[in-house]
């Protein structure tokens, strides 16, 4: 069951769906879009495995502990998820100034789709609760195969950009998006829960 909650959690907040149609409206032949699907997903697979495997030392540069990490992570999934549910880009995806750039941009693949379209703060809080909760190897084991999964799911969404333009359209990209959101608002929700619970029976 944590490997599919890892899964689950880490592809509703990649949200590899949208990325690919921002690709797909900045990448013309379909050989480019091979590319700047592997480079990306690359690029967040590489991002995942650091965040997880520095996770105790980041915790401990900034001087938090997790759960106050769990409590700001479950506020930016919820930030997140309200401007889904409205089917919009969640800002903390991206800016409009960022897709300005990106337009405007030769490769694209590393910024912003890698950084920060799909790794971006929720991925990131997600991974370093994620990483704080495991209790033993064969759970840590579960969240790497968990990222390796996530990352081709990804690579092969983002390959198929053009399809996924063509064929969901307007109204089959906002139906997913708020279907995503709400999967990232209970995930918030649960960070948040989680969190003043520990701190409050803390003290």
């Amino acid at each position: 069951m944590s490997l599919l909650k890892f899964v689950i959690s880490l592809l509703v907040i990649l949200d590899p769906v949208f990325a690919a149609i921002m690709v797909a409206s900045l990448v013309g032949s379909t050989r480019e879009i091979k590319k700047v699907a592997f480079k990306s997903s690359l690029t967040v697979f590489i991002a995942s495995l650091i965040t997880v495997f520095s996770g105790d030392a980041i915790l401990k540069l900034m001087g938090v502990n997790i759960f106050s990490i769990k409590i700001f992570g479950g506020l930016i999934l919820l930030h997140m998820a309200f401007q889904m549910l409205q089917a919009k880009a969640p800002k903390t995806k991206h800016t409009e100034e960022e897709s300005s750039a990106a337009a405007e941009k030769d490769d694209i693949s590393i910024v912003p789709i890698g950084i920060p379209v799909l790794f971006g703060p929720g991925v990131f809080t997600t991974l370093l609760i994620f990483r704080e909760e495991i209790r033993n190897v064969f759970q840590f084991g579960e969240l790497l195969v968990a990222i390796f999964i996530s990352v081709v799911v990804t690579y092969i969404t983002l390959s198929q950009s053009s399809f996924f333009a063509r064929k969901l359209g307007t109204t089959g990209i906002n139906v997913t998006v708020r279907i995503f959101g709400l999967f990232v608002g209970a995930l918030g929700s649960q960070f948040i829960v989680d969190g003043v619970k520990h701190l409050w029976f803390q003290g």
